[in-house]
């Protein structure tokens, strides 16, 4: 993070007066780019969407106050660290059980609160190890980032830019929709974090019956604002890629392939999958540096079916049926596949045009089961093909169409078999 640069300065001789020039430079800057990139983003929005210039607004000053005070306070040692960061994961899950706990007594209309005091003193607990957890995330990949070469000059000094600062928050769903007659991302809103299932299911009936669309509400694990929007994970693998993930769009938006996000769904795709890449990437070397002994999880049952498998081929069959005409049979058959996934134990909320069409944005490797578009192995190969992450970083970075990409794969050599 930014606060790791201006420290090397303050631990020098009379070395905090020059960390406090470079502290308020990477602020100003940040504070510059945020408003830059955000500018063409509209402030009003709907009552049941979310509004990323009010999240800024409201939590990149007081996170940079607290990076600031980290300059004037005492480190962590890395097992002090580890400690704090397996205690939040506990109490992450603590609360997840009891949020459950509570639902079933609301359910059953058994009393319930003894439960709630005791999720209230949770998630106080948590909410005072928050930014000291997410702290150490940001400085152990800043770290791995720096290590990798994906760093820029910025005033006088080499820094990982734009900083890595995410907040752990309950993170807003998309709703994306695509026409019924193919698949085929139309469009994708944020909606304000915390709405209920009638509410989303509310919104997807009203966008289907006021457009004439299908619509599916995502949940998400994070939302590239600056801060970067983080959900709650309760663990510490998740929880690096999340951050890493958006990061990596942070990282984009100062070159051409991010500047292009929203110009095509090729665009997006190639974006969506980079970041997949990345977030797995260094969560691995971060774990690899700096791994925590998490108590061990009970093993989840497979699924019985390959899922991806089957979801690739539902794909196929309803993009034959659509283009046939046959809207309702195709929806027909999504429906009861999603059931027959359901019950072999792979679960999905809804399955429709617009599931397709959102999920295929995440087409690498580390991105969606179901996913089919192409670009996705096109940017595994280029990853395989680039040698260092910053390397690769550097070259992605400058497309800015899927022909491009085309063109940086044939001018690198192939890998070996």
């Amino acid at each position: 993070m930014a606060a790791r640069a201006a420290l090397r300065l303050a631990r020098r001789p009379s070395g905090r007066v020059l960390a406090f020039a470079a502290w308020a430079g990477l602020v100003a800057a940040a504070l510059a780019g945020a408003v830059a990139i955000r500018a063409a983003l509209p402030l009003q929005v709907g009552p049941d969407e979310f509004s990323i210039p009010a999240w800024e607004t409201r939590n990149l000053p007081a996170k940079w106050l607290y990076l600031f005070g980290a300059l004037f306070r005492d480190t962590p040692s890395p097992p002090e660290e580890d400690e704090a960061l397996l205690r939040f994961f506990d109490l992450s899950r603590e609360i997840n059980g009891l949020e459950r706990q509570i639902e079933d007594a609301r359910q059953r209309q058994t009393p319930s609160d003894a439960l709630q005091r005791l999720l209230d003193a949770t998630r106080r607990e948590r909410y005072r190890a928050e930014n000291g957890v997410e702290a150490t995330i940001e400085g152990r990949i800043t770290t791995v980032a720096e290590e990798q070469g994906i760093e820029r000059s910025l005033l006088f000094v080499r820094i990982v830019w734009p900083p890595v600062d995410f907040e752990f928050t309950t993170s807003p769903r998309t709703l994306a929709t695509s026409p019924r007659d193919r698949i085929e991302l139309r469009s994708t809103t944020l909606l304000r974090a915390g709405l209920s299932l009638a509410e989303v299911e509310r919104i997807e009936d009203d966008a289907e019956r006021r457009d004439s669309v299908s619509a599916l509400a995502f949940a998400t694990s994070g939302v590239g604002a600056y801060p970067t929007i983080v959900a709650y994970t309760t663990d510490y693998r998740s929880t690096l890629e999340i951050v890493a993930h958006e990061w990596t769009h942070n990282y984009l938006a100062f070159r051409p392939l991010g500047f292009s996000y929203f110009k095509s769904n090729d665009l997006r795709t190639m974006n969506e999958t980079v970041a997949d890449l990345v977030g797995r990437e260094i969560a691995d070397e971060v774990i690899a540096r700096w791994p925590l002994d998490e108590p061990p999880r009970p093993p989840s049952p497979p699924p019985a079916v390959d899922a991806g498998q089957a979801l690739r081929d539902l794909r196929r069959q309803v993009e034959s049926l659509l283009a046939r005409g046959e809207i309702e049979p195709a929806e027909r058959l999504m429906e009861e596949r999603r059931q027959l996934l359901s019950d072999n134990g792979y679960h999905v909320r809804k399955i429709n045009q617009a599931y397709f069409a959102f999920t295929n944005l995440y087409a690498g490797e580390a991105g969606s089961p179901g996913a089919t578009n192409p670009i996705g192995p096109k940017i595994d190969e280029l990853r395989r093909r680039s040698g260092s992450l910053g390397e690769f970083l550097r070259i992605v970075g400058g497309l800015t169409s899927a022909a491009d990409l085309d063109r940086a794969l044939a001018a690198l050599p192939a890998t070996r078999p």
